[in-house]
């Protein structure tokens, strides 16, 4: 990756909050000049505490979620990514996964309209039609002997 996908945030803790959110943890950074950085943070860090001097890398496009703390105080430091901390897929991504399991959910579905489909179009039309064809044959032959059998009896052959 590029160094431009990534920001440094350098500050003060000034609070470690318990979150509901799938994050787990909120971290509060006091920068210079008194701007507060509210960072999501998958583990605290075991000894980092309020007032001590932090550094915060986040990535460019998800500015919001703490990828490498390093504890200036104590020297302690923790990187996310090299731990495999993995974050929920997003809303494009639950789209795609989403389009790609109802296509697999609806092969089975697609499979019995088609048969259905060639059942109502073409194999029932067709029985249909056999079984018409054959009545037809079998009363023009029944008709035929009738007939025959009348013209035998008179004793008129031709």
């Amino acid at each position: 990756m590029n160094q431009k996908n990534f920001r440094v945030i350098h500050g003060w803790v000034d609070d470690i909050l318990m979150d509901h959110a799938p994050s787990g943890y909120r971290l509060r950074v006091r920068q210079d000049g008194g701007q507060v950085a509210d960072l999501a943070l998958d583990q605290p860090v075991g000894s980092v505490k309020i007032e001590d001097e932090v550094s915060v890398v986040v990535a460019s496009s998800r500015p919001g979620r703490v990828l490498v703390l390093i504890d200036h105080t104590t020297g302690d430091g923790a990187n996310f990514l090299r731990e495999g901390r993995h974050r929920r897929p997003g809303e494009g991504e639950l789209l795609l996964i989403l389009a790609v399991a109802l296509g697999w959910v609806a092969l089975p579905a697609s499979l019995c309209f088609v048969v259905l489909y060639w059942l109502v179009t073409y194999r029932i039309p067709e029985a249909n039609r056999r079984r018409a064809s054959a009545r037809i044959d079998y009363l023009i032959d029944r008709e035929y002997c009738r007939w025959h059998a009348m013209r035998t009896r008179k004793g008129s052959v031709p």
